[in-house]
């Protein structure tokens, strides 16, 4: 098994979540879901992207909200738009550029944690996130609670070697050959590891790459495999 040793023991946490502070809050009463497919956290420049599908049923709602989603302050720009079909309901890809000030995703990365699921629909947001021991998994919850209202929420433990054997098998058709690549270094290095044997500077530096990149790379790695883990369970 390459991507974690037997001594990783993680926690899952699951919640729905009301952000009294971000433009999902002004959506309740429009029939819509935004289904976050992919992100990206720049730490050092403070800003979040997400890669996303809108499904909206009504021509009015979809201006209503892409008004609320243009004109909040925590977006810094709309980067993309394109409609993936015709009619309604519809389909519309949108990559977001936002401000890691407020964003929940940004306060799971600084505390270790890695994104499993991120749909919004009707004024709710629906998390999921892996996180690498309870002390961090409490500590984000108490973050985000400071700027929203948590409805429910599940918090588990995970044990990586159980949860992760099958999904393992299928990693190479997960992945792109970068993340596989890549990720799969960075555990025969003991990046893994529970304390780890090198520092992600250090792993940038013997790849080659800049830390940001290894890090989007092991990260995108580690959220689909458990995507399709945690999506199998359900």
């Amino acid at each position: 098994m390459w991507l974690f040793t037997k001594r990783s023991e993680y926690n899952y946490i699951e919640f729905d979540y009301e952000h009294l502070t971000d433009w999902t809050i002004k959506t309740s009463d429009i029939d819509h879901t935004f289904n976050v497919f992919n992100t990206y956290v720049d730490a050092s420049r403070d800003y979040v992207l997400e890669f996303a599908v809108l499904k909206v049923w009504s021509k009015a709602d979809l201006r209503r909200i892409m008004s609320i989603i243009s004109r909040h302050r925590n977006i810094k720009a709309i980067l993309g738009i394109k409609p993936l079909n015709y009619g309604y309901p519809k389909n519309i890809q949108i990559v977001l550029k936002g401000d890691a000030g407020d964003s929940t995703r940004y306060m799971a990365h600084v505390l270790g944690g890695i994104e499993v699921k991120a749909v919004y629909e009707n004024g709710i947001e629906h998390w999921g996130f892996i996180f690498p021991n309870d002390e961090s998994a409490k500590s984000f919850l108490t973050m985000v609670g400071k700027r929203g209202v948590i409805k429910k929420y599940r918090l588990e433990n995970a044990n990586m070697d159980n949860i992760m054997a099958n999904a393992l098998r299928n990693a190479a058709l997960l992945l792109t050959p970068s993340e596989f690549k890549i990720t799969k270094i960075a555990y025969s290095k003991g990046y893994f590891e529970v304390p780890r044997m090198i520092k992600l500077d250090d792993l940038a530096k013997e790849l080659g790459l800049s830390k940001a990149t290894v890090d989007e790379y092991i990260r995108g790695a580690v959220r689909k495999i458990l995507e399709h883990v945690f999506a199998d369970e359900a």
